[in-house]
């Protein structure tokens, strides 16, 4: 099920799948420390399967997952994680994680970066009969407690964490998930997070620092999102100048086509359906994405 939920919503969902049974072969301490930092949510201790969602706990049932998600996925976030100067060496199989927080909010933010390496594409036949794994955590950096930031309103902060992979895991099937998460429980016993990206860690190789120097100089904003009948793109840093805007379905076909005057491009959501769209502007060397929620 969660790797259904994955392919249909690609670039909207950053999956971890913790397995915590220590006679099973892929089980992980880190995993099961993470999980066992939630309140017991089934009868006053754990169970699996279950699902968290952005932090906050949505039960066994397959069936309902999908919907919990496409749910979260409609709630807009303040936060943004830009990759900025993330790096994979393959001949040392290490690198860092280098990405940039930014609370466009108008409360501040006292959270921890939480950085996990997950691997697809493990064989092993679980109690459940699923021979094949995917999104499978190997490893918190780190660990399971994050890196503390602290964002006050408006602000940005840069953190960089160091990660290494161990010789049996396959880099093609490797991605690094990071995700901003406020590790303080909730009356609601959630443990919130505001925002995640996901990226193979091949993607991180020899990536130009002109590239990445852009990148932190275009920032993006949708108003209204959710829309309705449509929205107006507004561009802003030293990149932002004639940009091109492309929005498109979670399975990548392209919807719309828009340039950029004065920095703004009005989108009109005739002929679109409601549902969840992603977005890419370039702009010069410089790349933003994120997601467009229409509603009826």
């Amino acid at each position: 099920m969660l790797d259904q939920i994955s392919q249909n919503y690609a670039g909207s969902v950053a999956p971890v799948e913790w397995h915590i049974v220590s006679s099973y072969p892929l089980y992980n301490a880190e995993g099961n420390s993470k999980m066992r930092m939630y309140p017991p949510p089934y009868q006053g201790g754990f169970a699996t399967p279950w699902l968290w969602v952005d932090g906050k706990s949505r039960g066994y049932s397959y069936n309902q997952w999908a919907g919990y998600v496409v749910s979260q996925i409609s709630v807009p976030s303040d936060v943004s994680i830009t990759h900025v100067g993330t790096t994979y060496d393959p001949a040392l199989r290490n690198g860092q994680v280098q990405v940039e927080c930014y609370n466009g909010g108008s409360d501040p933010i006292d959270a921890a970066l939480q950085v996990v390496i997950t691997e697809d594409s493990l064989h092993y036949t679980g109690p459940n009969g699923d021979p094949i794994h995917n999104h499978v955590c190997r490893d918190y950096v780190p660990n399971q407690a994050g890196t503390p930031a602290t964002l006050a309103a408006g602000a940005r902060d840069t953190i960089t964490v160091s990660y290494a992979l161990q010789s049996g895991w396959v880099e093609e099937n490797v991605k690094l998930v990071v995700y901003l998460q406020n590790m303080t429980t909730q009356p609601d016993s959630s443990k919130p997070c505001y925002q995640s990206a996901i990226g193979g860690v091949l993607s991180f190789t020899g990536v130009e620092e002109s590239k990445l120097l852009a990148a932190r100089d275009l920032r993006v904003s949708v108003s209204p999102n959710p829309c309705r009948t449509g929205c107006e793109f507004t561009l802003s840093g030293a990149a932002a100048h004639g940009a091109r805007i492309a929005v498109y379905t979670p399975d990548g076909r392209l919807v719309s086509s828009l340039q950029t005057a004065a920095n703004r491009a009005a989108w009109s959501r005739a002929g679109v359906s409601r549902g969840i769209y992603l977005y890419r502007v370039n702009a010069g060397t410089a790349t933003a994405e994120g997601k467009l929620v229409v509603t009826d």
